[in-house]
């Protein structure tokens, strides 16, 4: 983040600064730059879509406020993964960091920032273990999720709490499914 970004931010949330710290937000913020970028990338859509560093800015501060707030209200000292997800998530969907720059391309565009958002829960939810392959028989399922997740996205209301709701039911499915595979 550049060093304008606190200049940037409305006075009321510079306190964001000494309750988490300069380096964490820089670091969120280039960790979540690092990843739009890289989808960007893989998919090619350098001359269709560009970051907006503003918005970016402003999914950072609202994410922290959010963070700030969750955490004194649930007296929490380190913050779960699938809030850091889920929060993230909303902020970038409300948001929408990705604008499109090529005015004829805009249908296959149009839901571009839920694409983000879906494939960045995806490697987060499908990360432990890296190494497992779904078998083929059980792919549909998975397809189904990962479709429906989006189409949520998509067509839906959705907030950071169902995000985390959703997050929190995948991983409690993968819990049970490991259980069930391994009883005595």
């Amino acid at each position: 983040m550049d060093k304008n970004c606190a200049e940037a931010a409305p006075k009321t949330y510079k306190y964001l600064i000494d309750k988490f710290g300069e380096e964490k937000i820089r670091s969120r913020y280039e960790w979540l730059n690092d990843l739009l970028e890289d989808f960007v990338n893989k998919r090619k859509l350098q001359d269709k879509v560009v970051i907006s560093d503003d918005i970016l800015k402003h999914v950072i501060v609202d994410y922290f406020v959010d963070i700030d707030r969750l955490k004194e209200f649930q007296d929490i000292k380190k913050v779960h993964e699938s809030k850091i997800y889920a929060y993230l998530s909303y902020w970038l969907l409300r948001h929408k960091v990705f604008q499109i720059t090529v005015p004829s391309q805009v249908a296959e565009l149009v839901f571009i920032n839920e694409e983000f958002v879906s494939c960045f829960l995806r490697s987060y939810l499908f990360s432990e273990p890296e190494s497992v392959s779904i078998l083929e028989n059980q792919q549909k399922k998975v397809n189904s999720f990962v479709e429906t997740m989006l189409y949520h996205f998509r067509y839906r209301e959705y907030s950071a709490k169902n995000i985390e709701l959703m997050i929190l039911a995948f991983q409690a499915g993968c819990g049970y499914q490991y259980s069930a595979d391994h009883q005595k």
